[in-house]
This record gives C-alpha cells, structure tokens and sequence, in this order.
C-alpha cells in the first residue's frame, strides 16, 4: 500500500501526506509524516517500518491493520499500531481525495 492520505488529528478529516526528512540531507535518519494541508506532525517512520512510539518512549516496530470499508467508500484504509503495546497511532488512506473543509 502506498499511503497518500491520513486522518489529521488537527484538521479533523482525511488529508494529503507530506512526507520530509527527519533530517535535511539524511533521508536514510527517517521520515517525518505531517498533513499537508495544515502541518500536524503524525509520526516519524524509521526504516524498516518503524517509529518512535510515546507510549512504549522506544521505537518499535509498525503494524498495518486493514479497516473494512465504511462511509467514506471502497478505499483502502489501514490503521497503523504500534508492533508492541498496539496502541493505534493514525489511519491512513491510500487513493482517496482530500476533503477541504
């Protein structure tokens, strides 16, 4: 799955993905993930497919838990859980076209 939108936590809605650096010249360090729209942080991924997780405070493996479609269609949407205390930390849509309200 190639995600390329997320439920922002500021924005409330379903928004592009911008992805940067975490930090500027070393992509190999990590990604940060904001919303586009609005610049909410999400979460920084870490190859392979890890990031820091608050509740653990270490960083851990990324599970992707596919959601059935609901209301907003037949997109494909994941959740993204923390590999260790499953704590869910950001939905995210791959194909969907962001709301802009």
């Amino acid at each position: 799955m190639d995600a390329t939108h997320l439920h922002c936590a500021h924005c409330a809605t379903v928004q592009p993905i911008r992805f940067e650096p975490l930090l500027p010249g070393e992509p190999s360090l990590g990604t940060n993930v904001f919303c586009a729209r609005c610049r909410h942080f999400a979460f920084t991924l870490i190859k392979p497919a890890r990031f820091y997780c608050e509740i653990c405070d270490e960083v851990q493996p990324g599970l992707l838990e596919r959601l059935e479609p609901g209301a907003r269609g037949n997109e494909l949407a994941v959740l993204l859980v923390c590999g260790c205390c499953f704590d869910g930390k950001t939905m995210l849509f791959a194909g969907t076209e962001a709301s802009s309200s």
